[in-house]
């Protein structure tokens, strides 16, 4: 008889990532992925095509459109020492609209809708998408990010960058 405490449960986080990485996958026909828990525990990079990115991704449980999203100190640091050891390497922000999809951003997008003379720690977006739409990204001091993000823009943001 098997006690059914001995198996660890799936937490949001894993799962939430594993759907993530199953689309970045079928994305592409070879990608590696390193985990960078060293860094944090929602960082990985990639590899694809011989092209590299890093990914920080961000979670928000709610179960509909508006999503908000806020960073910590630890991700402003994991950021800053991210960009020490890998100083090319593109990072991209992975927003996981709970269930509905995941609205990716490169760090340079990200900047352009937050106070920039702030750190990152503490800074807000807040992401919304209509019914069959696109997703809107809304910085700090409600500032949008120029352009919307489609809903099938993840992984290819990663794939081509």
């Amino acid at each position: 008889m098997t006690n059914a405490n001995s198996f660890m449960s799936i937490n949001d986080l894993e799962f939430l990532h594993g759907a993530a990485f199953l689309r970045l996958l079928k994305g592409t026909s070879h990608v590696s992925i390193s985990y960078l828990s060293c860094i944090n525990p929602s960082l990985y990079l990639t590899e694809s095509q011989n092209k590299q990115s890093a990914i920080l991704f961000k979670i928000s449980k709610k179960p509909n459109s508006s999503w908000s999203f806020s960073f910590s100190s630890q991700e402003e640091f994991a950021l800053i020492s991210f960009h020490k050891s890998y100083p090319d390497i593109t990072v991209f922000i992975a927003l996981i609209c709970h269930r509905d999809g995941i609205c990716c951003l490169s760090e340079e997008q990200l900047w352009t809708i937050i106070d920039q003379n702030e750190g990152l720690a503490n800074q807000r977006i807040s992401v919304k998408r209509e019914t069959r739409g696109s997703y809107y990204v809304k910085g700090t001091g409600r500032v949008p990010l120029e352009r919307t993000i489609p809903q099938n823009n993840w992984p290819d943001a990663i794939l081509s960058a």
